[in-house]
């Protein structure tokens, strides 16, 4: 987990996280930077002894609650990340998803009246300005966005005003269209989606308001709009036709209104349950860490854990393709320690590279499970955590209670003694 996003952390953890990746002093003077392994032991990443030996009794009560669920969810998490590293090797088919294109997205267009020679008629020169904005779909209100830019007409002509607007090079496109007998100024956008729109001003024969196109002495032939659809009732909005997100991982390209049915991969789903997993997991340390968590006192084990695979989800693995890290998927780590996805990203990869992708996920999900591995288990770094905690409630709520034996030692030390330093002594 890199110690740069933990804004979002509890403070406990955040400074355990910092702390790991501290540069460590070396024997000749010089530092060298913690590196991360997974294979290593947790208890380099976690557990401190005589950390927990500071607690109280009711704060190591609070904590073996706390590591005791821990090991629990974190038992879920390993079984999820195997089954989730055996499905993405073999993704098959996931069925399909069923859409509903109410609308597509369109290009505002704009054309002039018909004249006849392109290269004599004249609309004017000077200035004309150009405001880009939004639209609204419900209201028809237009919105301007940005500072408006202005193109110079120095020739008035169709051809001589088109060439001055492409010319410009501020989101428009012109050109002259012979129609019915005649010649008109086509003008539009360059993008669809409803943040697209514009207005002219300026010259008064290419006047435009958005808001009341019928005032103007143009004629709006398309309309800056986003794409509208439907999935199982639920309304959607989108500024293009391609690249219309409809499903986790699963993207679509609309060319008509009406029913459209887009088929989808298993490999989809399984990245959202290695995802909901990860994050169940990284969430749920963060609540216990918290200043009410159970962990609040005894964070050190579960800030190992919490590390380690995170730096296992940002880690590169050779799939044979140009793909070697989940960001290249789309999936980064938030300030919280959650994944995230961009789901285009990963539309654009499965549809250029599946194989990368299906390779790149099975060993993520490996990495992530061998990294909270040696955690679990009972003999597992969280059951001797536990172990440690349960005998300091037996002992007593302080370390010289710990090291006399206290009021509470029940024994179970070398040779029968009931305290440490008999044992020793």
């Amino acid at each position: 987990m890199s110690t740069n996003t933990v804004s979002a952390l509890p403070t406990a953890l955040a400074g355990l996280l910092k702390q790991y990746a501290a540069p460590s002093q070396k024997g000749d003077g010089t530092t060298a930077q913690t590196a991360a392994n997974p294979a290593a032991s947790p208890l380099s990443l976690g557990r401190d002894e005589a950390y927990s030996l500071s607690l109280g009794s009711t704060q190591s009560g609070s904590a073996m609650l706390g590591y005791t669920r821990l090991a629990t969810l974190g038992a879920q998490v390993d079984g999820d990340l195997q089954a989730v590293a055996t499905q993405a090797a073999s993704p098959g088919s996931a069925g399909s998803v069923e859409v509903e294109v109410s609308r597509l997205a369109g290009v505002q267009t704009l054309v002039t009246s018909l004249f006849g020679d392109p290269d004599s008629v004249s609309l004017g020169t000077g200035t004309l300005t150009v405001q880009m904005g939004e639209m609204d779909g419900e209201t028809g209100a237009f919105t301007a966005l940005g500072e408006p830019a202005g193109i110079v007409i120095a020739g008035g002509s169709l051809n001589d005003i088109a060439q001055s607007i492409n010319d410009s090079r501020i989101g428009l496109t012109a050109k002259v269209v012979e129609s019915g007998g005649g010649f008109e100024l086509e003008i539009s956008g360059q993008d669809t989606g409803a943040a697209k729109a514009f207005a002219l001003s300026g010259l008064a024969e290419l006047d435009f308001d958005p808001s009341r196109p019928d005032t103007s002495p143009l004629t709006l032939t398309g309309e800056a709009a986003d794409a509208l659809y439907s999935i199982d009732g639920t309304e959607f909005v989108w500024p293009s036709n391609a690249g219309v997100p409809v499903a986790f991982g699963t993207t679509a390209a609309f060319s008509e209104t009406g029913a459209l049915s887009v088929p989808r991969s298993t490999l989809s789903e399984t990245i959202r349950k290695m995802m909901a997993s990860f994050n169940g997991l990284q969430q749920a340390i963060v609540e216990m860490t918290g200043d009410k968590g159970e962990l609040a006192a005894n964070a050190n084990l579960a800030a190992g854990m919490f590390k380690r695979i995170g730096d296992a989800a940002m880690a590169e693995y050779p799939t044979g393709g140009d793909l070697s890290t989940l960001a290249g998927i789309g999936i980064g780590v938030e300030k919280d320690g959650a994944l995230s996805i961009d789901q285009s990203i990963l539309a654009e990869a499965l549809g250029k590279d599946p194989a990368s992708v299906q390779s790149l996920v099975a060993q993520a999900a490996k990495g992530m499970d061998d990294a909270i591995r040696p955690y679990l288990g009972s003999r597992g770094a969280i059951s001797s955590q536990v172990t440690v905690l349960g005998s300091l409630l037996g002992r007593g709520s302080s370390l010289l209670d710990y090291l006399g034996g206290g009021s509470k030692a029940t024994g179970g030390l070398a040779g029968g003694a009931t305290s440490l330093l008999s044992a020793l002594g």
